[in-house]
């Protein structure tokens, strides 16, 4: 189990260093675009999300904000005119997670929070949820497991609910065989779902502990 857990996290870092450096001469058009994606001054879909953290081998805090990834599929723009390459208008949006219970945090977002206008001249640009995502460590110190939760808002707001399961042996972060520290930064747990618990023994499904997000409507 250790060995696949790591496998899935140095293939994400690589591919993420990889992504990186290919569109670094492009990071600047994206980051001057977003910042001309407007926020809703008068929201009114508002949603409450709440994280519980069940049966962890010891304390976990959040590493950052969760963050709501906004798109709006039926605009594009040209990142670069000489490649020809464009992309679907983006904004991730922070949202304070305010601890309301033992390993419970507890957050609101609107659906509506960025605002539908025509940005590039084409037509209204209607944004919608698409994804979000948090993190959780034991103190924050860089070589801890950093335990991620995320998905596309699509499979939360199916059930309202989404758990996803984490190796104990994990936590406060990964050991060598000779007891030392695996990594010194970096290493991401990003679960899985209830329908991978297949893949693991009873002995192993014994040895897991569960973070489950739920998702409800705030009626006006």
């Amino acid at each position: 189990m250790k060995p696949f857990i790591l496998l899935l996290s140095a293939a994400f870092l690589s591919t993420a260093s990889l992504n990186a450096c290919s569109e670094s001469n492009k990071m600047s058009i994206q980051q001057q675009t977003e910042a001309r994606f407007k926020l809703n001054p008068e929201p009114k879909q508002a949603y409450r999300v709440r994280i519980k953290i069940n049966d962890a081998p010891g304390p976990l805090k959040p590493t950052i904000d969760m963050y709501i990834g906004y798109a709006a599929r039926n605009c594009s723009y040209t990142i670069s005119k000489l490649a020809g390459a464009t992309a679907f208008p983006e904004k991730n949006i922070p949202i304070k997670m305010d601890l309301v219970g033992n390993d419970e945090y507890e957050m609101l977002f609107y659906a509506d929070a960025v605002l539908d206008e025509d940005y590039f001249g084409e037509g209204i640009c209607r944004w919608r949820p698409e994804n979000f995502g948090a993190s959780f460590k034991a103190t924050g110190k860089a070589e801890e497991t950093e335990f991620n939760i995320s998905d596309v808002m699509e499979n939360l707001t199916k059930t309202n609910t989404l758990t996803k399961y984490y190796w104990k042996g994990a936590y406060p972060y990964f050991l060598n065989d000779d007891g030392s520290i695996y990594n010194d930064h970096n290493v991401v747990s990003s679960g899985n779902s209830p329908d991978q618990l297949d893949n693991f023994s009873v002995e192993q499904q014994k040895n897991l502990f569960t973070i489950t997000v739920t998702l409800e409507k705030v009626e006006s």
